[in-house]
């Protein structure tokens, strides 16, 4: 007995069959079609939404068929304009209009497609494994790192550079790019001289520039941005290594470059839109190869230093060691980390290359680059409010953190992955944050406040916010440069203290100058630029006799 003849049996009533398949054939294709536009446009959580997705384009495929089989007539005896257009907006089948019924099909089948190319297209299009590219590191008055990566360059490749100011040329040798570093080496160049453009290129065929720090700075800009992912918001048009946010920080800076960029983590996700192979070194150095093979990347951006830090999507949502598997984790995490962006890095005067967290200067502003990941000990229940005795940077980091808070003169910009101030709550993930480790955040807010307070520098939210100025302790957290925020039912609470929060945008990236000129009093500008375009700007002041 056919399913329709059950259905009419049971029911005693001749059309049940075909409501209940019209109505199940329009719910599913509803939901898939809203779900999926969702996914792959604004919210692109594959662990979330693709059980679903893929739950309700099944659905809608069997009542479509069923109903092909079964259905004898539809619903509705209309025949209006309006009416002949169901089968197309809801997916459903009618015998009066076969045609705009295979038209809705189609448009299911659609949807399921894009959210497929939306995950797979770059993993199985553009692995990136012949990528060849050179790239600008941590630049200071008198050395530069270069990044090259060349699979196809011959063992003994040279390295040309020379000052713009000059016409005689420096070489050095390359060292072999093999496979164990997955073709990559970082060069230093020392002994260079100030305030001047170099040029470079290789018998590769690599070309660059970039320019040295002046001896003596009173004034500079730096970019602080974090979290970006390719292809994102989908477009079946698109390139599936594009990404928006850079071309917007691309233009940004092409008239008025800033002294450096600074990148605060998750540069690759790991597990978004979905995690689609497990996680080894291979597979993490291929979403780095791919961010580096981005259409969307120009000259001007390859020659400005970039300094890196790394965050939980480099390994995995929410990493922390002790997690299941940490360990193994984050050997194979840190190896393509290591080549593409640590060694290129602020080097640390130890020379400690285990060690991810770093010190540098720049005119006035001594900068420490947290390492939030590596020592951090299991982030507690939401429930315990984050005090206790637990850590974030393991207790050798910590001193030396709290030794250069005493030693340094000038401008102290903590620079963290994760927000360190009070400017948000909630969301399930807040006990990610420094919220979760507050008695250590507290030992190092009172070390700033003893010298007159401090600037932070963060990423991780996916929103913008600045909080506040009127406890010494500022803190400007801006991200992503290329990702998706969230445009309703937000997890995160911004809070009274404050001073601007914005959650829009889907490319954000601030800009900050420091100025020293005047003895007296001290100015840090900042402008946050959304999409591309200016979308809020603040001075703060800090006053020199608060400096110890």
């Amino acid at each position: 007995m056919s399913w329709s003849r059950v259905l009419t049996t049971s029911y005693g009533a001749p059309m049940m069959a075909d409501r209940l398949l019209w109505a199940t054939s329009a719910a599913s294709a509803v939901y898939l079609r809203a779900t999926a536009f969702l996914f792959v446009r604004m919210l692109p959580l594959g662990y979330r939404f693709m059980p679903k997705i893929s739950g309700a384009f099944v659905i809608s495929l069997a009542s479509f068929t069923l109903s092909r089989q079964h259905v004898r007539s539809p619903p509705s005896a209309r025949t209006s304009a309006l009416w002949s257009t169901l089968p197309i907006l809801f997916g459903t089948y009618s015998r009066r209009n076969p045609l705009a019924s295979f038209a809705g099909l189609l448009l299911n089948i659609l949807a399921f497609i894009a959210c497929m190319d939306f995950i797979y297209r770059a993993h199985i299009l553009h692995p990136s494994e012949s990528l060849a590219f050179s790239r600008t590191g941590y630049v200071d008055s008198n050395s530069a790192r270069i990044v090259l990566r060349d699979p196809a360059a011959r063992s003994q490749s040279q390295f040309s550079y020379r000052a713009s100011t000059s016409s005689e040329t420096e070489t050095i040798p390359v060292p072999a790019l093999t496979e164990d570093s997955d073709y990559t080496a970082t060069l230093e160049l020392i002994g260079l001289i100030s305030g001047i453009r170099y040029f470079y290129n290789t018998t590769g065929a690599h070309a660059g520039s970039f320019v040295t720090s002046a001896a003596a700075l009173k004034k500079f800009t730096m970019i602080s941005t974090s979290c970006q992912k390719p292809f994102y918001p989908y477009s079946p048009l698109a390139h599936s290594l594009a990404m928006p946010g850079l071309s917007h920080l691309a233009r940004y800076v092409e008239s008025t470059p800033p002294e450096f960029i600074l990148f605060l983590g998750d540069f690759i996700y790991s597990d978004l839109p979905m995690q689609i192979e497990p996680l080894t070194t291979r597979f993490y150095r291929q979403l780095y190869r791919q961010i580096y093979a981005s259409p969307s990347w120009t000259r001007t951006l390859r020659d400005l230093p970039w300094i890196h830090v790394f965050d939980d999507h480099e390994l995995i949502n929410d990493y922390y060691p002790n997690m299941a598997g940490g360990e193994d984790m984050y050997s194979r995490a840190m190896d393509p980390f290591e080549h593409y962006q640590r060694a290129a890095n602020p080097p640390r005067a130890d020379h400690d290359g285990r060690k991810t967290y770093t010190q540098f200067r720049r005119g006035d502003a001594s900068f420490f680059i947290l390492d939030t990941r590596t020592y951090r000990a299991t982030p507690p229940a939401k429930a315990s409010g984050g005090s206790g005795s637990r850590t974030m940077l393991g207790a050798e980091q910590l001193g030396e953190l709290l030794w250069w808070i005493d030693a340094e003169d000038g401008w102290k910009v903590v620079v963290s992955g994760v927000p360190m101030t009070r400017n948000w709550s909630e969301g399930g993930d807040e006990m990610d944050s420094w919220a979760g480790y507050l008695d250590e955040r507290e030992v190092i807010f009172q070390a700033l406040w003893r010298v007159g307070g401090g600037v932070i520098v963060s990423g991780d939210r996916h929103e913008h916010a600045a909080f506040p100025e009127s406890h010494t302790i500022i803190e400007f957290s801006t991200s992503p440069l290329s990702f998706f925020y969230q445009p309703f039912l937000r997890e995160y609470v911004s809070h009274d203290e404050t001073i601007f929060n914005l959650p829009q945008g889907s490319s954000k990236f601030g800009q900050l100058t420091f100025d020293s000129s005047d003895e007296k009093k001290w100015m840090i500008g900042f402008e946050l630029v959304v999409d591309g375009e200016k979308a809020w700007e603040y001075e703060h002041v800090w006053s020199r006799n608060q400096s110890s």
